[in-house]
């Protein structure tokens, strides 16, 4: 009551109050509360005149003028305010992880064999919410004052996306991957997704990636990541024939990938909600922003039962979801079906995509592979064929297989170390 009095008495400390009305247990402070929100919010006067008069004309059930001098008579002085409300919500952030204890006894006792990965994230997502919970209070804001807030970010720019690693790319992307965003990688088998994918992530290796692989080996993902990275020869790294000088760039990775945010993970199914523990376990020790997954129809659907074209929607949906709850970038890849093969003109378009009208929806960009033949040395052609924030096109790179490398431009392997960011 304290903190509704002290509202009631000086509508000042209000903003000062990080509260949010469910934050209270009786159920008359609650709607108290909001009441006082909304009037506030209103820039109406706070007091119990205006209150009762309020509630004349919209009556509230067990807002009575007797409770509301029970509350104004409650506080000593409004300067209380914020500190009884620090413990209001400190006993309502008790309250929810009881909550969530009830519902996991409730949730594991319930489920099978086959739903326990889901049960243990969708409770490890409630009591990170708990853990996370901040006062939704909103502060009466005009434009003026976002505008403010706006020249203070313009004038110092905090990086809005990260470089792929391709200069071309990201002028394309408009900077390059961008927080918050799914960017879906589409190509035949053995075009070269994967391998474009390891160089993504080598780019990314020093801001943060994390890249989960339905498809390759552990071993094969590491002897392709290394040889991008040192441009050791991918076979001699294979089969073990590694020269002095190999020795060397890759004694040299060792030592310059310790701290690298670089996280690989293998497994032959993987669902969302697996993928998604393991990022919120990386994103605890520090931001991670690029996700590739290696490949998207081969994620374990949350549902066998749906037809195959909304189980791969359901999947493209959740990749979104998971790009904008970690503000990370997701970078999914996909197969192509044979339908390009079957014509003319070779190159793949989105609706080649299999099972592809939910990935459509909910991609933000859409990057089609094309490669013709199999000389060692030669051109893979980079389709966008969405891009929901800058320009489409297409790109050529170099194709260089022997060493696990797609390259632009530049050459030097060692300008892929450099902390790539963007305003």
């Amino acid at each position: 009551m304290i903190v509704l009095g002290s509202a009631m008495l000086d509508s000042r400390v209000i903003d000062d109050c990080v509260i949010d009305a469910e934050d209270f247990y009786r159920p008359a402070h609650e709607q108290l509360w909001t009441l006082i929100l909304t009037e506030h919010r209103a820039g109406n006067p706070i007091n119990p005149v205006t209150l009762a008069q309020k509630l004349l004309g919209s009556p509230i059930k067990g807002l009575t003028d007797v409770y509301l001098h029970e509350c104004l008579a409650t506080p000593t002085t409004a300067r209380q305010a914020p500190h009884y409300a620090s413990m209001v919500r400190s006993m309502a952030r008790l309250r929810r992880i009881a909550d969530v204890g009830t519902a996991l006894v409730q949730s594991s006792s319930e489920a099978d064999w086959a739903t326990v990965d889901e049960v243990l994230e969708a409770n490890r997502a409630r009591l990170d919410g708990v853990v996370q919970m901040e006062g939704t209070q909103a502060r009466v804001r005009t434009f003026a004052d976002a505008l403010k807030l706006a020249v203070d970010r313009w004038d110092k720019p905090k990086p809005r996306a990260f470089r792929t690693g391709w200069p071309e790319l990201d002028d394309m992307l408009n900077g390059g991957w961008r927080p918050g965003q799914l960017t879906v990688m589409g190509a035949r088998p053995a075009v070269g997704k994967s391998l474009v994918a390891g160089c993504a992530a080598v780019a990314a290796a020093e801001y943060g990636c994390g890249f989960f692989s339905l498809e390759m080996s552990e071993e094969d993902m590491v002897d392709r990541l290394v040889s991008h990275a040192t441009e050791v020869n991918l076979a001699a790294i294979s089969n073990h024939r590694l020269k002095d000088d190999d020795w060397s760039r890759i004694s040299d990775l060792v030592q310059k990938s310790a701290d690298w945010p670089l996280y690989v993970e293998e497994a032959s199914q993987f669902s969302m909600a697996q993928i998604r523990s393991k990022v919120r376990t990386w994103t605890r020790r520090g931001p991670v922003p690029l996700i590739v997954i290696d490949y998207l129809q081969l994620v374990t659907p949350a549902s066998r039962s749906d037809q195959r074209e909304r189980q791969v929607s359901r999947i493209a949906e959740d990749c979104k979801h998971l790009a904008k709850e970690f503000n990370t970038h997701v970078l999914a890849l996909a197969q192509v079906n044979r339908g390009s093969t079957q014509r003319e003109i070779k190159t793949p378009t989105m609706s080649d995509l299999r099972e592809s009208g939910g990935i459509e929806a909910h991609a933000d960009n859409i990057i089609l592979l094309h490669r013709e033949g199999t000389a060692e040395d030669s051109i893979i052609e980079l389709i966008i064929a969405k891009n929901r924030h800058g320009k489409t096109g297409n790109l050529q790179l170099n194709w260089r297989p022997h060493v696990a490398s797609v390259s632009g431009n530049h050459r030097n392997p060692y300008e892929r170390y450099e902390l790539y960011q963007t305003a």
